[in-house]
């Protein structure tokens, strides 16, 4: 099988666990894109915290962000597919969430905004400082989740984050699942997005637009929310440190982010 396609979650997977792409992915990636392949970022991420990476790697595909609620396009700003929240749907989870008293990260059209700083936001706005100011992540720490809903932004994706597993559960299982879709993308920490928005599906989508064939795309990934990207290309590949039930479902597994698995992996395609 010839790929033409290289598909990457980023967090855990293209990223090592300094947030950081490796040389030799770097390296790799480059040299596969010479040879005519494109190269996709598929992530939970909202778009502006991508772009320090997309354009680290010089790319013009489109991104899949948050999970699949939207298709971007950076170079010219534009949303080419999107399944947001209605804005009943948002005021139902920012309800849902204030009685659980869980923290939320909630996405809008441009943003990222949080109302309570807790330790992951304290690591996340170090990392966003970092970034060269014309790539800089836009975050924002607002007085109100309310007043943006009700102001007709865009709301794309909430983050729901506690120490406490159980409690995040409990809350998960409050959210009906004919309108929302959830899925863990890390230990402490819950993507929820409009029900039917998946990684697997808005890729799908983006193939289907521009006649490439799934079978001919290699997914990287190490997470629960990357599952249904692994399982609906030709090559499925789990990183070493992915989740177990992820490592049962990809058709192969690499190393881990923090060696050169990728770089071996992609040298070693056909």
């Amino acid at each position: 099988m010839a790929y033409q396609v290289l598909a990457f979650d980023l967090d855990g997977t293209l990223l090592n666990s300094q947030g950081i792409i490796l040389p030799s992915s770097k390296k790799a990636i480059e040299a596969a894109r010479e040879k005519g392949m494109q190269v996709i970022l598929v992530t939970g991420r909202h778009h502006t915290a991508v772009k320090p990476y997309y354009y680290e790697l010089n790319l013009e595909t489109p991104i899949v962000c948050c999970n699949g609620t939207y298709l971007y396009q950076p170079q010219t700003d534009e949303v080419l597919r999107s399944n947001p929240f209605s804005k009943a749907q948002a005021l139902q989870l920012i309800d849902i969430a204030e009685r659980q008293k869980i923290h939320i990260l909630m996405y809008s059209r441009n943003a990222m905004n949080y109302m309570e700083l807790n330790p992951h936001m304290e690591k996340f706005q170090k990392w966003v400082q970092s970034c060269p100011q014309n790539v800089r992540p836009d975050v924002r720490q607002v007085s109100s989740f309310r007043d943006i809903v009700n102001n007709e932004d865009i709301i794309w994706k909430f983050v729901m984050s506690a120490p406490n597993r159980e409690l995040m559960q409990q809350t998960v299982n409050m959210l009906p699942q004919d309108q929302f879709s959830c899925e863990w993308s890390w230990i402490d920490r819950v993507d929820i997005s409009n029900k039917g928005n998946t990684k697997g599906s808005r890729l799908l989508e983006y193939l289907r637009s521009v006649n490439m064939n799934p079978e001919q795309v290699v997914a990287f990934g190490d997470n629960q929310n990357d599952l249904s990207m692994l399982t609906s290309v030709g090559l499925g590949v789990a990183m070493g440190n992915a989740d177990e039930i992820v490592k049962q479902q990809a058709k192969c597994i690499i190393g881990t982010n923090n060696e050169n698995s990728i770089a071996d992996f992609i040298e070693g395609l056909k």
